[in-house]
């Protein structure tokens, strides 16, 4: 029944629970829900769960049902822009192993190499008599500690430049994207296994986020900064919990009514939803 769900303080969980649960098969391109008792597993990578909760809410469906509309021009054209930054990142430098003592040992500046670290965060929700975890999983552009903060870099690389012009902050799924990255657990080995994931020992948490131009050699037209305040980190968890509450059905999606968000969007011609 629609919003029979309500809201609660969200609940300690065991990591045991989490070992009755499939992880392995949760790396998927799609939304999945597996439920056990009381317990809900909702997995997501970080890409379906910003699109849906920065961009679109209707899109939840399609991730559910897995649906993958071949990949635009602009996407593939960002794939190559960001393996050439690897490239470039290769040839000019050359990352040493990291120690277990230095990633614990605050005072030690660490940096990982562009794309080699995997996300992993693993968030409770608690809504009537459901116990609900999400899992959201993904992979940074750059992450790196200096001066006793965590930094996460991201890079975009859009087509239309000009929309950010006049733009004083990121668009939403951005920053959500961002925000994910830096409170999430770490792996480089591409674990599904919580046992297997690290931590980066920090004070302070920083996202960066670069606008560049993929026809002038990736350089930054411009580059978004902030600092995660507690602003920021309840935009990320009740981004969170309307998710889950989205996915399971307990809320009514909203629509964002902005037909120029609909107009680019790959799934417009299958959205019911969609403005003309």
């Amino acid at each position: 029944m629609q919003g029979s769900f309500r809201r609660q303080p969200k609940f300690v969980f065991s990591w045991n629970w989490i070992k009755s649960f499939n992880l392995k098969d949760s790396q998927s391109n799609m939304i999945k829900i597996e439920e056990k008792e009381k317990l809900v597993m909702i997995t997501s990578t970080v890409s379906d769960f910003c699109d849906s909760m920065g961009y679109c809410e209707h899109k939840i469906p399609f991730h559910i049902e897995g649906v993958k509309p071949p990949p635009s021009i602009e996407t593939l054209q960002g794939t190559i822009a960001h393996e050439k930054e690897q490239e470039i990142e290769k040839e000019q430098f050359e990352f040493a192993p990291i120690t277990q003592e230095e990633l614990l040992d605050m005072t030690k500046n660490v940096e990982f190499a562009r794309e080699e670290v995997n996300t992993r965060l693993l968030y409770p929700v608690r809504t009537g008599t459901k116990n609900i975890l999400v899992l959201l999983h993904g992979r940074t552009d750059k992450i790196l500690r200096n001066d006793k903060t965590l930094i996460v870099q991201d890079d975009k690389f859009p087509t239309n430049l000009k929309k950010y012009e006049d733009r004083i902050e990121p668009y939403d799924d951005q920053k959500l994207q961002a925000l994910t990255y830096l409170n999430s657990k770490f792996t480089t080995d591409g674990s599904m296994d919580p046992n297997n994931w690290f931590e980066i020992p920090h004070d302070e948490k920083i996202w960066i986020i670069k606008i560049r131009d993929k026809s002038n050699e990736n350089k930054p037209i411009k580059i978004f900064r902030g600092i995660q305040n507690d602003v920021m980190r309840k935009f990320l968890t009740d981004s969170i919990q309307r998710f889950a509450l989205l996915v399971l059905g307990a809320e009514e999606r909203k629509h964002h009514n902005v037909p120029g968000k609909c107009k680019p969007c790959r799934l417009f011609s299958q959205c019911q939803y969609r403005l003309e």
